[in-house]
């Protein structure tokens, strides 16, 4: 009895260990990525990613976004006097999947496809360009006859 507890024992530990060290990317890259963006701009300013808006920051500033569709993800920056144009996100392919391909096989990579670990977004830092509202708003005076 005693041998088939030790045996379940090891079988178990070395399933365990097979999960948790077969998704490199999972656990190196898990939780939402981050983007810095920086940028030389006068006031604060409001930016918006699918995963959350964070109002009158100044910059640099670190945002979170999506992990799942990370391509063509938009992150929109606002401000009272000033224009910015957006962000668009592109991905590209997470270095430690690989690690999953030789070392975890189908079951590491299954498991960070599942979590969309295999792709990472391809820059995470911007600089933003602030470009002044126009504010030269010129009354159009009509003469009267």
């Amino acid at each position: 009895m005693k041998k088939l507890v030790k045996t379940c024992n090891v079988a178990a530990t070395v399933a365990m260990a097979a999960l948790l060290l077969s998704s490199c990317a999972t656990i190196v890259a898990g939780g939402a990525p981050k983007i810095i963006i920086n940028g030389d701009v006068p006031e604060p300013v409001t930016i918006e990613t699918e995963e959350a808006a964070y109002i009158d920051v100044t910059l640099p500033f670190m945002v979170k976004v999506k992990r799942h569709h990370i391509d063509g993800q938009r992150i929109k920056i606002t401000s009272e006097n000033y224009q910015y144009n957006d962000i668009m996100l592109r991905k590209a392919l997470n270095d430690w999947t690989l690690g999953n391909i030789l070392i975890g096989g189908l079951i590491g990579w299954g498991i960070d496809l599942g979590t969309n670990c295999v792709s990472k977004p391809a820059q995470t830092e911007f600089t933003i360009t602030p470009k002044p509202k126009n504010q030269n708003k010129t009354a159009v005076c009509k003469d009267q006859f």
